[in-house]
């Protein structure tokens, strides 16, 4: 899980929220701005988030989540700083993200640096957790992130790292570039998929030292 920076609603939709009697309605105009701030990845497990174009009745949908769910919090509904964009929410068989949360709550906000900070990965199986205990449970039961296949694809994106980093010994400056590069979009204004991970390993490698064999699996 990586920090998501939000920015300004479009204008399409502060005009929508400001129409007398207006109720919440997902427009083209709010996906893509979602899309847009969040490089395309699901704000919760880091999976591509899939778009419909030609045959919207055939492909996989994103899912715009409300943090702060319309049941409880109807006030909210039209609050773009309340908004998200989620991946499907289903993987092997299993739901995760904003399927699995429905309305129940989180206790920790994606916009909030602090979540970030606090998570790790294991590099043995994939598996993230955060330091504080409140938001681990809401990663565990609520948002279901370490679904057996979330975890593998996590830990896919590691051992590539891992691969990449055990070809030479890096420099400090390198490694600081690489870091660079995987925590910004590329030209087409996306991340790469499960980015939190390899941006969480690559920090790693650097305390270690720039041995990035240094310290034990976690």
């Amino acid at each position: 899980m990586i920090r998501i920076n939000k920015g300004n609603e479009p204008k399409e939709w502060t005009k929508k929220r400001e129409t007398a009697g207006a109720v919440y309605e997902a427009i083209p105009e709010l996906k893509d701005a979602l899309l847009a701030e969040q490089g395309h990845i699901c704000a919760y497990c880091m999976r591509r988030v899939p778009v419909a174009k030609k045959d919207p009745g055939n492909v996989e949908l994103a899912r715009i989540e409300h943090i702060k769910c319309r049941t409880d919090y109807p006030q909210h509904s039209m609050d773009y700083d309340n908004m998200v964009i989620c991946c499907p929410g289903y993987i092997n068989g299993s739901e995760h993200c904003d399927k699995a949360k429905h309305d129940k709550a989180i206790r920790f906000s994606p916009f909030d640096p602090r979540v970030e900070e606090s998570i790790s990965y294991s590099t043995k199986d994939g598996m993230i957790k955060s330091a504080e205990k409140a938001w681990n449970e809401d990663f565990d039961t609520v948002l279901v992130l370490n679904d057996a296949m979330l975890r593998l694809n996590r830990k896919n994106a590691i051992d590539g790292a891992r691969a990449y980093l055990e070809r030479k010994k890096w420099k400090e400056a390198e490694l600081k570039q690489l870091l660079d590069g995987w925590s910004a979009k590329d030209k087409e204004g996306k991340y790469r998929p499960y980015c939190g991970a390899v941006i969480w390993y690559i920090k790693r490698a650097i305390r270690a030292g720039q041995n990035p064999k240094a310290g034990k699996a976690k």
